[in-house]
């Protein structure tokens, strides 16, 4: 497949999904904050207004020159193993709570990369560099984002299955 129909393709499915997310966000407005600015509604319409903005120009961009060069592959290996860690991470969300998936989530992307950018093979010494590395990259992140989302701003993340466990057993001895 020729760059630019790639391009125009990926132009018109980004601007599909724009107008979509638009029209959706501009139908469920937020009405509870009296200030513009402060509804969630307005961030949703101007990113998703900003991605339509950017679909149009790409394919705008994509007639205007036609490259007639190939395109690069879109279902690469990386791109195949990334969306399996993905969807993974997004199934075991509720199972392993927040803390346990995206330690493994981000573990995993940091190895798998991290592997990939050295040719596939890192042994002894160097291997165990690296997973020392990846631990502490995953454990400050991992806290930062937890501290910064369940803590600051009180958002509730996933807490996994003990805590169904536990809240049951809490009910049991209640009632």
């Amino acid at each position: 497949m020729k760059a630019w129909v790639q391009d125009l393709i990926l132009g018109l499915i980004l601007l599909a999904f724009s107008i979509i997310s638009f029209v959706y966000a501009f139908i469920m407005q937020d009405t509870k904050a009296s200030y513009f600015l402060a509804r969630a509604d307005t961030y949703i319409l101007l990113w998703v207004g900003i991605l339509a903005l950017l679909s149009l120009l790409l394919i705008i961009r994509s007639v205007r020159k036609r490259s007639q060069e190939a395109a690069a592959t879109i279902l690469s290996k990386r791109v195949c193993v990334t969306l399996g860690i993905i969807v993974l991470y997004l199934l075991l969300m509720n199972y392993l709570g927040f803390m346990i998936s995206s330690a493994l989530f981000l573990f995993a992307l940091l190895a798998f990369f991290t592997i990939e950018a050295r040719g596939g093979t890192v042994k002894g010494k160097v291997l165990c560099k690296e997973i020392i590395i990846w631990l502490i990259i995953t454990a400050i992140t991992v806290f930062v984002v937890q501290y910064l989302f369940g803590s600051l701003l009180g958002v509730r993340l996933p807490e996994g299955f003990w805590a169904w466990s536990h809240e049951k057993m809490q009910r049991k001895r209640c009632g």
